[in-house]
């Protein structure tokens, strides 16, 4: 047996936990599919999520996460 396949042996194919990776806890987030000139036409203009959240805080009076996290 080489030193490579023994190094592996107890490990499985799907991987396993990393710090860092995966979702954060606490976040929900849910796809939404939009037409693809408005995604241009606010790409033209900076970050395009970052845009639309904006947009929905100011048209919806919303209040901003007072933590201050942003979740991507």
């Amino acid at each position: 047996m080489s030193a490579n396949q023994s190094k592996h042996q107890n490990c499985s194919n799907r991987g396993g936990r990393r710090d860092g990776c995966g979702r954060k806890p606490g976040v929900k987030t849910q796809p939404i599919r939009l037409p693809q000139w408005l995604i241009e036409q606010l790409s033209e203009q900076g970050d395009a999520r970052e845009l639309i959240v904006q947009a929905c805080v100011s048209h919806y009076q919303l209040c901003t996460d007072p933590s201050g996290d942003a979740h991507d």
